[in-house]
């Protein structure tokens, strides 16, 4: 679809929600809050591999900033543009952290018990915690992705300019498949990095949690989840994906992908690190980008379910609550027993409905000021 000249994928919206919803019922799991639904064995293991990751998020960034800076020509300066994005994500991102601070200081009964808290929170709100996870709390898990992201945001300039003089569709395909080789081979390091033993700074390597903090969250994967979207972006332009345009095609090709998404958290069960690492950061981003692009002609049942206004709406907002969910759920459990039915649908409306309501708000005093 195109508005204005401009790459518009109104169903991409309804995909960043399932991601969100995905990673929040996640967290809620990892918390405790749905230990009533641990015997569902048809749907539990979508909820805890889970079926849709963080990973989704940074194929759909590069996907949409790929359209948005798609001219070669067009000027991109780094500096404006990463502001730009600090500001929309960092505060909330900063409120929540201040939040769980104030939790803390609450909970330990004053500061002569606050080092390490407030370590973290220094951590957390230079955006640097990911790089030394051991060196501090979770005050806000997700923050991790926001470090990871502004890595992303200020490559973006030169990736846009350089995949965008790429007339070849052979040579994008090239990319395209070389862009998995870091994750594999970060993969297969997971799996013998716990030799290593203690590093400096870095901790012991021993310790799986430890290991896997840093190879789950470190922004060097990352970026290639970033670059494939970019190279999709491309491809899509290219004519790749043409074929997707008729109906029955989209909704066939989303209905096998799903199916293979399903069958893929199955096989994470394995004692193989590198192969449940790789199952997740390569198999299951490969098969985001294929949902990425049959979604983007609005085709297909999947497509029209995105497409539903309400859906929208929500999913445009979705990145606020895989920011502040972590600190709510800390709290709301301290209030309440989260471990219902019940208390799982009010905290997901409440969640939802608070980051929607903002991100309309947001939109309206942006128009506001336009007009102005």
């Amino acid at each position: 679809m195109n508005v204005n000249g401009k790459s518009y994928f109104p169903a991409i919206d309804g995909l960043r929600l399932l991601a969100s919803l995905n990673i929040v019922m996640l967290h809620l799991s990892s918390s405790s809050a749905l230990g009533y639904m641990s015997h569902w064995n048809w749907i539990f293991p979508v909820v805890t591999a889970p079926a849709f990751a963080a990973g989704l998020f940074f194929i759909l960034a590069g996907f949409l900033f790929g359209s948005k800076f798609n001219d070669p020509d067009r000027r991109m300066p780094v500096i404006p543009f990463m502001f730009a994005r600090i500001a929309k994500l960092y505060r909330c991102h900063f409120a929540m952290t201040v939040l769980m601070f104030a939790a803390l200081y609450v909970k330990l009964g004053g500061f002569e018990n606050m080092f390490h808290p407030l370590r973290s929170f220094l951590m957390h709100a230079t955006l640097t915690w990911t790089f030394l996870p051991q060196l501090g709390m979770k005050l806000n898990e997700p923050s991790w992705s926001l470090t990871a992201f502004f890595v992303c945001y200020a490559i973006t300039p030169f990736c846009a300019r350089f995949f965008a003089k790429i007339e070849s569709r052979k040579i994008l395909w090239i990319f395209c498949g070389l862009v998995f080789i870091p994750g594999i081979a970060w993969g297969i390091f997971f799996e013998y990095a716990g030799c290593l033993g203690t590093l400096p700074l870095l901790g012991d390597f021993s310790d799986y949690n430890l290991r896997y903090q840093y190879f789950h969250m470190f922004p060097f994967v990352r970026i290639f989840e970033y670059l494939f979207g970019m190279i999709l972006f491309r491809l899509y332009k290219s004519g790749a994906f043409d074929f997707l345009q008729k109906n029955y095609v989209a909704g066939i090709l989303q209905i096998a992908l799903l199916g293979l998404l399903y069958a893929s958290l199955f096989t994470m069960k394995s004692e193989n690190v590198a192969w449940n690492f790789i199952c997740h950061h390569s198999v299951a981003v490969l098969i985001y980008g294929g949902l990425i692009v049959s979604i983007t002609t609005s085709k297909g049942w999947l497509s029209k379910i995105f497409c539903i206004p309400m859906i929208r709406s929500v999913g445009r907002a979705s990145f606020y609550p895989y920011l502040i969910h972590l600190p709510l759920i800390t709290i709301a459990w301290s209030f309440c027993n989260l471990n219902r039915p019940l208390a799982t649908v009010i905290f997901l409306l409440f969640i939802y409905t608070i980051s929607t309501l903002y991100q309309n708000y947001k939109t309206a005093k942006k128009k506001r000021l336009a007009a102005k």
